[in-house]
């Protein structure tokens, strides 16, 4: 009865908050457009570039004119040095100089290597990984072309000069994300994060403002439907925020929401005990919702959804996931969605966060009632 009353008590205390409101009912769906929109352009094109043609010949009239007519490029400068190609980069006008030495054509003609410089800005990776994977597709290309051209030029037939030239080739088959674009990527695990930082502020908000009446009676079966309350709240913007995501920003959902729908009952679970303990040590909404924020970037960015876990130090990935169970749920509610993961695959993750909900739900109602029992014998004498 103690569970009932408190959920009935706290979800109707959403509507007398409008802060609760924003967080509850706006903020999932202000934040899913807003970051959806910065990543709306599939991949990265227009990368501003600036060519230098030191040979002045057809062919290599030729190399410009792939640039030129390529959709990831944006031929904007002809410098006549490389001083001034150099310069064009250091002052961030162009990402990428591309430049074809002198005497390219006629050292090409007479089988003679002969190499295109392409100098990208590194200090932006997603343009440099960009301009430097294309500028390579379309130099292959370029080089295969000459190269059945000089064979064809002794007499072989086309298709002979092909298979000579192209003596393999590379089959590709990208799944789930043919275009591997950056909204299928992180979005998902953007919303994830969401999901975590408007629950914490809620969750928190609740914490500190009824302690008094949380702390008194069953302490758990009242947080438990506490928390309960603030996820009946947001998951109606949830929920519209995944329409969003799949009608608007055409990210590809092939998996079951039920298991997604089970991973996040668990992962609010398990956040609950960080939540009791960030409450305990700031006894105050505001010092709560800074350590909150503060805690958000480097819990997105040790999640998956930036940089692969495996490929962390290992001791910092055991002591990540001792401290925080976003790591056992961004990218898992990711892979469901987009990969279509069996339940079976996620029940590892599951357990990591309903062992790491034994663990710190009890120590944050430890705290929390250690916190806030002292905080209320002031008020009773």
């Amino acid at each position: 009865m103690t569970y009932k009353e408190t959920f009935i008590r706290e979800f109707r205390s959403i509507f007398k908050y409008k802060g609760m409101m924003i967080l509850l009912f706006i903020g999932p769906i202000f934040l899913t457009l807003f970051f959806g929109g910065i990543y709306y352009n599939d991949y990265v094109k227009d990368i501003p570039i600036a060519i230098l043609d030191e040979d002045g010949s057809t062919l290599s009239n030729l190399v410009g004119s792939y640039f030129l007519s390529n959709e990831r490029f944006e031929v904007t400068n002809y410098p006549a040095t490389r001083a001034e190609l150099e310069r064009l980069i250091d002052d961030g006008d162009v990402q990428m100089g591309i430049c074809i030495p002198k005497g390219f054509e006629s050292k090409v003609s007479t089988y003679q290597s002969s190499q295109i410089l392409a100098i990208t800005d590194g200090t932006n990776i997603v343009m440099a990984n960009n301009a430097i994977a294309q500028a390579t597709l379309i130099t292959q290309s370029i080089s295969a072309g000459i190269e059945m051209k000089l064979i064809q030029g002794k007499g072989v037939s086309p298709k002979i000069a092909q298979d000579m030239a192209l003596v393999y080739n590379v089959g590709e088959r990208m799944l789930f994300d043919p275009k591997m674009t950056y909204m299928n990527y992180l979005m998902l695990c953007f919303l994830a994060v969401f999901v975590q930082q408007l629950m914490l502020s809620a969750m928190g908000s609740t914490f500190i403002r009824d302690n008094e009446y949380i702390n008194s009676g069953n302490v758990l079966s009242k947080v438990l439907a506490a928390v309960s309350a603030c996820f009946v709240g947001i998951l109606p913007a949830v929920t519209i925020c995944i329409v969003i995501l799949r009608k608007l920003f055409h990210v590809p959902m092939i998996g079951n929401i039920w298991t997604v729908f089970l991973l996040t009952v668990v992962f609010l679970i398990a956040l609950t005990g960080p939540s009791l303990l960030i409450a305990s040590m700031t006894k105050d909404r505001v010092k709560y919702s800074q350590i909150e924020f503060m805690l958000s970037l480097p819990t997105f960015c040790s999640c998956g959804g930036v940089w692969p876990v495996d490929q962390m130090p290992r001791l910092l990935e055991i002591l990540i996931r001792a401290c925080w169970p976003v790591i056992n749920y961004a990218k898992i509610v990711q892979e469901v969605l987009i990969k279509g993961m069996d339940f079976s695959a996620t029940i590892p993750n599951i357990l990591q966060m309903v062992l790491f909900a034994f663990v710190w739900l009890p120590i944050g109602i430890f705290f929390y009632k250690k916190t806030f029992n002292k905080v209320m014998v002031p008020e009773i004498m």
